[in-house]
């Protein structure tokens, strides 16, 4: 009798600290509900995080051989102004993609905007018969209308983000102008499952002064800005992204006034050119006539700034309890001594060139790439 009294309040004992577990302990690395109105009551996943570098890069003139007969690309061919020759081009595409490896510090670079490619013949030669082809990225590129020929690309990696679709947009010049780079707006899933809109851009130059350019850059920023509002309306959680040659210095009064506008964009290089002043050193993106300036940049809407940080009066969005929190940071200019050459004209450095001129330089680009870490949480 003894016997079983013992054996049925040890199976008694183990029947009732079953029923009570969740109430008594919590399994490892799962966190209870406390209070509030979750559904069911259900437990909240540890959150998880993951980093990922993005690059934006003005290749400069970077052409295939063929003569195209709609665009003015005669003097990038074997027999042209500048005797481009395939040993030239490979040249040139080996140091990209030596320029891109060496920004990824040992890891692949997720997303990539690219400016001045002609089309995806040379792109692919980029991406295959380059050490890019280790990466296996895929891309995207407009074919615009531009005089030249050139375009704009995105090159990514479908571990990272998942491409869900791609547009190039026109840009509405003023009548009479001549046609510039399409928009590249192009809109996938990041680790986390939440969306991330990216838009690749290479605004009109200043080709014949600032005042007479200044209107086709102004219609270039609209254009944006009405993409940026009507994401802002399509998205729950609207995170944007633009990056690009906006062919204006970030403290542009023209610029400042046209992409700041209302609930606008965030221009992510606005610290690192106080901070370069700040410290006397003497880079950006592109020399000319002696003087550097960051027309290269990164824009992000609310949805992309650090916990924090605040576009004018607009609410901070972070959510302590959302599945999925996007934010950016680190940005900066890669400038690898190997990328720049003395300024025999000027004092200092400048970018190592494929041409100085029409003379022979076999370097990367006349301007230097920057990068920014893109960081997601998710549960």
């Amino acid at each position: 009798m003894r016997n079983f009294f013992y054996r049925y309040s040890v199976v008694l004992l183990f029947t009732l600290c079953s029923l009570f577990r969740p109430v008594l302990g919590q399994t490892e690395g799962v966190l209870p509900v406390i209070a509030g109105n979750t559904d069911n009551n259900t437990y909240l996943q540890p959150f998880h995080e993951t980093e990922h570098a993005i690059l934006f890069y003005n290749c400069e003139n970077l052409f295939d051989l063929s003569d195209d007969p709609l665009t003015q690309d005669d003097e990038f061919t074997p027999q042209g102004s500048r005797h481009w020759t395939s040993y030239r081009q490979y040249e040139k595409l080996v140091g990209l993609a030596k320029v891109i490896v060496d920004a990824g510090e040992g890891k692949p670079i997720s997303i990539i905007g690219l400016a001045e490619v002609e089309n995806d013949s040379v792109l692919h030669r980029l991406v295959k018969g380059t050490a890019l082809w280790r990466w296996e990225y895929s891309y995207v590129i407009t074919r615009c209308d531009d005089v030249r020929g050139v375009n704009v690309a995105l090159l990514y990696q479908p571990t990272d983000f998942r491409l869900l679709g791609w547009e190039a947009l026109k840009i509405p010049l003023p009548k009479g102008s001549r046609p510039t780079r399409d928009l590249l707006h192009a809109w996938g899933r990041v680790v986390g499952g939440d969306t991330l809109d990216v838009v690749v851009c290479h605004l009109p130059s200043r080709l014949g002064g600032t005042r007479f350019s200044a209107p086709k850059r102004s219609a270039a920023h609209r254009t944006i800005r009405q993409l940026c509002d009507s994401l802002d309306q399509l998205r729950l959680h609207p995170h944007v992204l633009v990056m690009g040659d906006m062919n204006d210095s970030p403290d542009t009064r023209l610029l400042r006034r046209n992409m700041q506008f209302g609930n606008g964009l965030y221009n992510l290089m606005d610290s690192l050119q106080s901070d370069l002043f700040r410290l006397k050193r003497s880079i950006g993106t592109h020399k000319y006539q002696g003087q550097w300036s960051i027309l290269d940049q990164f824009w992000v809407n609310q949805g992309l700034l650090p916990e924090g940080k605040t576009i004018r009066n607009q609410p901070q969005q972070a959510d302590s309890f959302s599945s999925c929190r996007l934010w950016v940071d680190s940005v900066r200019i890669i400038s690898h001594p190997y990328l720049l050459v003395e300024d025999y004209t000027h004092l200092g450095h400048r970018p190592k060139r494929s041409y100085y001129g029409y003379q022979y330089e076999g370097g990367f680009s006349d301007h230097l790439p920057i990068r920014l870490n893109l960081h997601v949480r998710y549960r």
